[in-house]
């Protein structure tokens, strides 16, 4: 004869919450390792793995559109998302694969302008959301703690802004070259027609 799992009682109670605490210590696990939070106590991650939130996405499904409104960070738990961005022509440009570990959308913590690119599920996902509602109320709740996220959340989006003025700083290099090696060529036929 077949038992029937019952949903009430205690022993349900006591199911549940052991796998919400060993669901809790993975999400803890997978934030010690994101560089935003690195620096936090034991303690304060657990703070952090309360208020986030995680989702499973399946293979195919868009965990951000290009265009929406932003309301904060996520974080690969398990799985594998591809950025991508809509050109102005329509063409489709892949920007990034993400896995394991990585987090993307981190600007949305600061503010709401909309999303600069699409983040879709390149295999069956699990995501933690970090956002900011959750953040403003951490800065109520325990300031130092959100001062200590914010901190070193500024500090990764000084090193993105470093990195991108170094790459345009190459680009215009390059262009300038490339003008120069086209004026060359021109130089010399105007030279010798004269």
């Amino acid at each position: 004869m077949e038992m029937k799992k019952r949903k009430d009682g205690i022993w349900h109670a006591v199911f549940d919450k052991t796998h919400n605490a060993k669901f809790e210590r993975d999400i803890v696990e997978v934030l010690k390792e994101v560089s935003i939070f690195e620096e936090l106590t034991r303690r304060e991650i657990h703070n952090i793995a309360r208020i986030a939130y995680p989702r499973d996405y399946n293979e195919g499904e868009v965990v951000i559109h290009e265009g929406e409104a932003a309301a904060g960070m996520y974080i690969i738990m398990d799985g594998e998302v591809e950025v991508t961005k809509k050109s102005e022509d329509g063409i489709i440009i892949q920007l990034a694969t993400f896995g394991d570990g990585t987090f993307f959308g981190d600007v949305g913590l600061l503010d709401n302008a909309p999303r600069t690119a699409t983040v879709t599920a390149t295999r069956d996902s699990r995501i933690i959301g970090f956002f900011r509602p959750e953040l403003l109320k951490l800065m109520d709740f325990a300031p130092k703690l959100a001062s200590k996220v914010i901190f070193k959340l500024a500090q990764v989006l000084a090193a993105r802004l470093r990195f991108t003025n170094n790459a345009l700083e190459n680009a215009q290099k390059e262009i300038d070259q490339l003008k120069m090696s086209q004026d060359r060529p021109n130089q010399i036929n105007s030279e010798a027609s004269v």
